[in-house]
Parts: structure tokens; sequence; C-alpha cells
């Protein structure tokens, strides 16, 4: 399934980016068209998996998981390089695990602004952007050592933060549903 296929290759191309990435200038510049082209086939997969029809819930699975993977691996880098501070990736895998836990749970929003705001292609894909940015932008500070751009990569990866505790929210309003097999005493 070339849609798996291209899943895997965001995840192998984002462990090379950080194995080599502070290593030599033009290298430097290439990875950082790597991490552009990370996150654009990640909108792309889901796209060639309908087109195919190769759709499918391990597919949806990978994807997932390797979205969190890459974005986790990103923020982890970034922190241990003195980039960003400590709490930023602490904020954004709490928020992960509580909204995968919740939407494993309750499932995921299926209309109105809960939907919108979590499911619909124009945040996801404005979420990817801002993250994209953010990344490209922290892995360029060390490319062309600009005080300038370090600035720009930190308030980029605060509002990435904040876009994705926004996004969470909605599954907190999700968890008042009452199940047939959930008794109250």
């Amino acid at each position: 399934m070339l849609a798996n296929t291209l899943t895997v290759t965001r995840l192998l191309l984002t462990f090379g980016v950080i194995a080599l990435l502070n290593r030599h200038y033009t290298l430097d510049i290439a990875l950082i068209a790597i991490i552009v082209l990370i996150f654009v086939l990640d909108a792309v997969d889901g796209s060639v998996a309908r087109k195919r029809n190769e759709t499918s819930e391990t597919g949806a699975l990978l994807d997932t998981l390797a979205d969190r993977i890459i974005e986790n691996t990103f923020w982890l880098y970034f922190t241990a390089t003195g980039h960003i501070l400590l709490w930023m990736p602490i904020v954004v895998m709490a928020r992960g695990v509580i909204t995968d836990t919740l939407q494993g749970r309750y499932g995921a929003p299926k209309n109105g602004w809960r939907h919108s705001l979590t499911r619909s292609r124009i945040s996801r894909g404005l979420y990817g952007t801002v993250k994209m940015t953010t990344f490209t932008s922290l892995a360029s500070t060390t490319v062309f050592n600009n005080p300038l751009l370090e600035k720009a990569g930190l308030i980029l990866a605060i509002l990435a933060v904040g876009f994705c505790l926004l996004r969470g929210l909605p599954f907190f309003f999700m968890t008042s549903r009452v199940y047939p097999d959930e008794h109250s005493c």
C-alpha cells in the first residue's frame, strides 16, 4: 500500500534528520527541506489512500502513530538542543495522551464545532503548517545563527503548543456522555 509506504518513509526521514542535523552547513539546509517534505507527505498519504481505495484501520492507526512519533521526536530534539523550553514537549505529549485516550473511549467528534476544530482538513492542515514552520524555523536557527530567527522559532513553538491545546479542548466536552455499561451509584 503506497500510503503506508509514505507514512513509514516520513518516520525514516525524521530519524535521519535528527541523526544528521547540525553536522554540516550544506547538509543542514537540505535537512530543513526534508522537514518540509515530511509534513507535505503527511498531507499526501491520506489523500493517496483515499484515491487508491487503500484506506484501512491499520493504515489510519499507522498514520496516527507516525504523526505522534514524528511530532514528539522534533519537540524532544529541539528541547535537548536548547531551542525550546522543557514544558513545551511535556504539554504536547500530555495533550496527545489525554486526547487519544478520550477519543479511544468516546470516539472522534462527528460534526459541529468539535469536528471543525479537531478533525476538519482545514484545522489539520493549519496545525500541520504551524508545526512544519516551527520545526523548520528552529532547525534554521543553528544553520543561520540569527538571534531574530531564534526568537521567531520560540514564538512559533509557543503558537504551536497553543494550537495543540486548542485542538484538544473539544475532547474534554465529549466525556459527558453516559454509556449503557456504566452505572452510577
